[in-house]
């Protein structure tokens, strides 16, 4: 499903002509209430933002739900100009031009609470040493404290992740608990009673930003202005006016 918006032209800087289109992807296993399909539309947060920043620019663009590591292979080879809400790591920052960060959200475990009673109070380091830690195909797992290769990845969405260790092939899932509660919006009600979760100690709230590709005309001038745009937005107090209603 493609989000279409048809306007004039970019900015005179950035040299988009008015046949061509700007591509952005998101996550098409789902990132409520950042990014998500409802309704045979994309929805989300994300789309307000870039509604904001580009509809006075006049741009033409379009978002496409991709599977994650897709859309990471698309945006690094310039077949999509922008993949939306991902997380910082070395590597990202080299393969691509980060935006300012626009969101953040908590790192957490996820388990079962009649396996942790008391949830889990030490590192996703120190809990890996113990137990088997589960997340997501393609996903970064550095803003959790652990090296992405220790985590098991093996899985295509939340709901596979979450059967995984209720069937107790993992022990913890990785997540940021405020995705899973925003599933609710497309009617999926992925955490039940049985489960818990608590914020991974000595974590901070884990910052997203947009992934600009370098393999694209005027890459730089399309991260300035995306950034320029967030920073705007969050002065005049836009971001936290559009995340709200989300969260009600």
């Amino acid at each position: 499903m493609v989000r279409l918006l048809t306007f004039a032209l970019l900015t005179a800087t950035a040299c988009w002509s008015q046949a061509e289109m700007l591509k952005f992807c998101g996550d098409k296993a789902g990132w409520p209430p950042y990014t998500y399909e409802a309704g045979g539309e994309i929805r989300g947060y994300d789309l307000d933002v870039l509604d904001a920043i580009l509809t006075p620019a006049g741009v033409k663009y379009e978002v496409q739900m991709l599977p994650w590591k897709r859309c990471m292979q698309d945006t690094d080879t310039g077949k999509v100009h922008v993949a939306l809400s991902a997380s910082a790591n070395d590597e990202r920052r080299k393969t691509f031009r980060l935006t300012d960060y626009y969101y953040t959200v908590q790192p957490s475990f996820i388990y079962q609470k009649d396996k942790f009673p008391d949830g889990i109070q030490m590192s996703a380091d120190d809990a890996n040493k113990q137990y088997k830690i589960c997340g997501l195909r393609g996903y970064n797992y550095a803003g959790f404290g652990i090296d992405s290769e220790k985590v098991d990845r093996n899985t295509n969405n939340f709901e596979q992740l979450l059967s995984k260790t209720s069937a107790g092939r993992c022990d913890i899932a990785l997540a940021r608990y405020e995705i899973l509660a925003g599933f609710e919006l497309i009617g999926q009600k992925l955490l039940d009673d049985s489960w818990g979760y608590n914020a991974i100690p000595g974590i901070e709230g884990d910052k997203f930003y947009m992934l600009v590709s370098r393999n694209t005309p005027n890459s730089e001038q399309l991260e300035k202005q995306l950034s320029d745009g967030i920073a705007k937005l969050r002065a005049d107090g836009k971001l936290d006016e559009f995340i709200k209603p989300y969260f009600n």
